[in-house]
């Protein structure tokens, strides 16, 4: 577990923070670059444009619908059209499809990318894991499942407005008012504003995390499982390893995965890590904040039949977007392996709280471990000399320790 130690010391404490686009992500990824080399045939550094502040957008977003709900007492027509607009793209922003967010000033972050190359080029394992940090919308994870129903209020909100639009342009043309459209849209000018307030206000404050759980966690396992192929392969896959930036820039760096795998049109399974260095060891049946979206059946499958050797369970996450939301939503064979707390919240959210002297590096080592299992089985399928060798080599290693 040396390595695992040195990579959270250098991620966590050496480098003070990994926001997207900055010096310290791409020192990030250059120290992540170095270190995987020697386990992979091909390693490389990518670059690629994020909006520097994403919360920013968000904030647009709010403001803009103020500007539908003042439309709206003059001209609901217009105003239906304007805000409708303005819905769909609000919603395919939040799903991994830039909009509004293209219109903004773009500055360069990175992902590093690793590969192995196996014996079956159309079937590919892909192990992830983000790269970068942020400063956190709540200090403790416990306000998570409150942000996520404000979310939810505020759409319901958008779409009650465009209601009102549609009942008063309706009502115009029938020579009717509706006594009860006017204190709608008052109220709603009220919410969106003081909502774009909060989140501009939230862009700039703020503790910066060192993310030593969130992500350098995440990091050090997929450096760990790297090693590990890189002395015992698994043959009947091509194996890629992507740590993954701008992940709290709208996810850009998987983003940018996601349209690769597609147009390769391969067999792909992903396996994402995230938090895995506090808290019980989870594998997700579904994700998603607006909708549950089951993860891959043969992964989950994979990931139930090794999980009683790892001390690992199911989990349904429905709280915080993993970085496996833009493959799931986009119809991927994707899980996550998280460490949660019996609420299946992540620990060490705050920025206090997520540093070097709060992680376990055996849980990090564990599930770098489950990880691998999981890859095996899904490639291998359940052939006995390949689980009987999984379980030497596991027992060897414990052993050693």
């Amino acid at each position: 577990m040396e390595n695992i130690n040195e990579d959270i010391r250098y991620l966590a404490e050496t480098l003070e923070h990994r926001q997207s686009a900055t010096e310290q992500e791409e020192q990030a990824a250059d120290y992540v670059l170095e270190r995987l080399k020697p386990y992979v045939d091909e390693a490389h550094k990518t670059g690629y444009g994020v909006v520097d502040n994403f919360r920013l957008v968000m904030a647009a977003y709010y403001g803009e619908f103020v500007v539908t709900c003042a439309l709206a007492f003059w001209w609901p027509a217009v105003a239906f059209c304007y805000g409708f607009f303005i819905f769909i793209a609000y919603v395919a922003e939040f799903m991994g499809y830039p909009v509004f967010s293209r219109l903004f000033a773009y500055f360069e972050s990175f992902s590093v990318v690793g590969f192995k190359e196996g014996e079956n080029p159309d079937r590919l394992l892909v192990f992830t894991a983000y790269l970068d940090t942020d400063t956190n919308p709540v200090s403790d994870a416990a306000g998570l499942p409150l942000l996520r129903y404000v979310h939810q209020a505020l759409m319901a909100g958008m779409v009650l407005i465009l209601a009102t639009c549609l009942v008063d342009a309706f009502g115009a043309y029938q020579g009717v008012a509706n006594p009860f459209t006017w204190w709608i849209r008052t109220g709603g000018i009220a919410a969106f504003a003081l909502t774009a307030g909060v989140v501009l206000l939230a862009a700039f404050g703020g503790d910066v995390s060192s993310g030593a759980n969130h992500n350098a966690s995440g990091i050090a396992a997929l450096l760990e499982i790297a090693q590990r192929l890189h002395k015992r392969r698994i043959r009947k896959a091509s194996i890629l390893f992507y740590f993954s930036g701008g992940h709290h820039a709208n996810m850009a760096g998987m983003r940018g995965l996601v349209r690769e795998i597609i147009a390769a049109r391969k067999e792909t399974y992903i396996i994402n890590l995230e938090g895995v260095g506090a808290g019980g060891l989870c594998y997700t049946e579904s994700e998603g904040l607006l909708m549950a979206t089951k993860c891959s059946k043969r992964l989950i499958s994979a990931a139930a039949q090794r999980a009683g050797r790892y001390k690992a369970r199911a989990a349904r996450v429905h709280d915080f977007a993993t970085a496996a939301y833009v493959p799931l939503i986009r119809g991927l064979n994707v899980i996550s392996l998280i460490g949660l707390d019996k609420d299946n919240l992540p620990l060490n959210y705050g920025a206090e709280e997520d540093t070097r002297h709060h992680i376990d590096p055996a849980a990090i080592l564990n599930a770098a471990r489950f990880a691998e299992s999981i890859g095996r089985t899904v490639v291998n399928g359940c052939e006995t000399d390949e689980v009987a060798a999984e379980e030497r080599a596991k027992t060897e290693e414990e052993r050693e320790e």
